[in-house]
């Protein structure tokens, strides 16, 4: 069965959990449920429904008169699932039900649920082919693991680490998650030392982070991290990014030692915006093949680029401003 975790990070993994338990997101969801109206004005729910609500069902009030709602018209939704065209705050209420928030449409996001509960097998492997045809693409445009790891880590936005022979070769935080990407490299050596030769292992570290691990080759693995477990799609794309690996690590293996010597990727800033006006410049200005250094689509490079413009009056794409761009870099490398 279908988890509300997995149907979470399948549909829509920009929302937010923001209230109630996380063991509970193992429960299995068997229908979808939506409204737009308040209690006790509900749909019929069966059980192990996930039900889609309008964020003006909680508006005036808060979720816990939201979760004394429910309790008193009977309904008992696996999770509830708050939509809104806006970012609502609202506090957790003290009940262990899950309570989703993101954004869009009731219609919209009930139909997306139903469709991935109708089809997850066949959305899973679609995702998976896409993923391994774009990493494929990133990888023979820079054979570095950073460039691959980089597009996984953006498309499933969870952090995604790759180490070889004992060191990190890439560390890719997910958006807003700079501090677990700090945690699991402090957690590196030790998850080293633990390491197993298995396919595929998910672990918790004392502090909590949740790791997910992909053997790609004798002493290296894909390493995919946050603070939530990780769904079927975490899964199905960690493994997609342990396909393009191996291939890359056995094309190393097998070249000359400087046969095709590639330039080799400066290490990332931190700061996405910041990188993405140096790959641009160190592309002349050119949008794709920075787009397939940075692992992002196209379209995540032009939006930078235009946000750089409006709030710094930078364009990498001008000579005069790539040039300061490169010279400051190269002189804090």
């Amino acid at each position: 069965m279908t988890s509300i975790l997995d149907l979470w990070r399948a549909v829509d993994p920009e929302a937010r959990l923001v209230s109630g338990s996380v063991a509970h997101l193992a429960r299995p969801v068997r229908g979808i449920g939506r409204t737009r109206a308040a209690p006790p004005h509900l749909p019929m729910l069966s059980d192990g429904d996930l039900l889609v609500a309008d964020a003006a069902m909680v508006a005036a009030g808060t979720l816990d008169s939201l979760v004394a709602a429910l309790h008193e018209t009977g309904a008992a939704p696996v999770a509830v699932w708050v939509v809104s065209r806006e970012a609502p705050r609202f506090d957790p209420a003290g009940a262990d039900l899950p309570i989703l928030l993101g954004a869009g449409s009731v219609a919209s996001l009930a139909a997306a649920a139903e469709r991935h509960l109708d089809a997850e097998v066949t959305q899973l492997g679609a995702f998976a082919s896409g993923l391994r045809l774009a990493g494929a693409e990133a990888a023979l445009a820079d054979p570095q693991p950073s460039a691959p790891a980089g597009l996984v880590a953006a498309r499933l936005r969870r952090g995604v680490a790759v180490t070889v022979d004992g060191e990190l070769q890439a560390l890719h935080p997910r958006p807003s998650g700079r501090a677990l990407a700090t945690r699991f490299a402090a957690a590196h050596a030790r998850l080293l030392a633990n390491r197993t030769e298995t396919t595929s292992r998910v672990r918790r570290t004392r502090d909590g982070l949740w790791v997910l691990e992909r053997t790609i080759g004798p002493g290296a693995s894909a390493w995919l991290f946050d603070d939530l477990p990780p769904g079927r799609i975490d899964e199905v794309g960690l493994e997609a990014l342990a396909v393009t690996l191996r291939a890359l690590l056995r094309r190393r293996a097998v070249e000359p030692s400087g046969s095709r010597r590639m330039p080799k990727v400066p290490p990332s800033t931190g700061d996405p915006l910041h990188d993405t006006l140096l790959a641009v410049a160190r592309a002349n200005g050119r949008i794709a093949p920075a787009a397939r250094s940075l692992g992002v689509h196209r379209n995540t490079v032009l939006y930078r680029l235009r946000r750089a413009e409006s709030e710094l009056g930078i364009d990498p794409r001008r000579p005069d401003d790539a040039l300061r761009l490169l010279r400051a870099a190269d002189g804090g490398e």
